[in-house]
């Protein structure tokens, strides 16, 4: 399937911003789901810390904290990752693999940026990858026409923009 894409300039740019709109999207949906959790999470740490003292208390608030702690960083990387995604141009055509490009090889078509596993974007399934995963490295900074070897398997780099 991805051999065959021949899209137009336009035709690319609008297959970008579809796709940097599904992953800004999908961002956006976990830091609220994030956020929502925060709240209810600190919530409950502030009703246990006004009822009685003890070791079980204890246990359960530091249980708790921790748990706090956790969802904390994982909200702060959600945001860090949707700034990555505010800051591509989808209207930025490329001809070398980089961030917020999209590349289309012989059996897929990836997205750099972060990843998110796939979106669907008019029919065609997109894997949105980071520049720092091993499989992007072994492409980064490659222009169309580029072939190379992952995990026993071959590539090729049929188009970039």
């Amino acid at each position: 399937m991805p051999q065959n894409l021949i899209l137009s300039e336009e035709e690319k740019r609008n297959l970008k911003s579809l796709v940097l709109e599904s992953c800004l999207s999908i961002k956006r949906n976990q830091i609220n789901e994030l956020t929502e959790t925060l709240i209810s999470l600190k919530s409950s740490v502030e009703s246990n810390e006004k009822s009685s003292a003890g070791d079980k208390h204890e246990t359960g608030r530091e249980n708790a904290n921790q748990t706090l702690l956790i969802y904390g960083d994982q909200h702060r990387k959600a945001m860090k990752d949707l700034m990555v995604f505010m800051m591509l141009k989808p209207d930025k055509l490329v001809d070398f693999v980089q961030l917020g490009a999209i590349v289309v090889l012989n059996d897929f078509i990836v997205f750099i940026a972060d990843n998110l596993n796939k979106v669907m974007v008019d029919e065609m399934s997109i894997n949105i990858l980071s520049p720092k995963g091993p499989f992007v490295q072994c492409m980064l900074g490659k222009p169309k026409g580029f072939e190379f070897h992952f995990n026993n398997k071959d590539f090729k780099i049929i188009e970039v923009f």
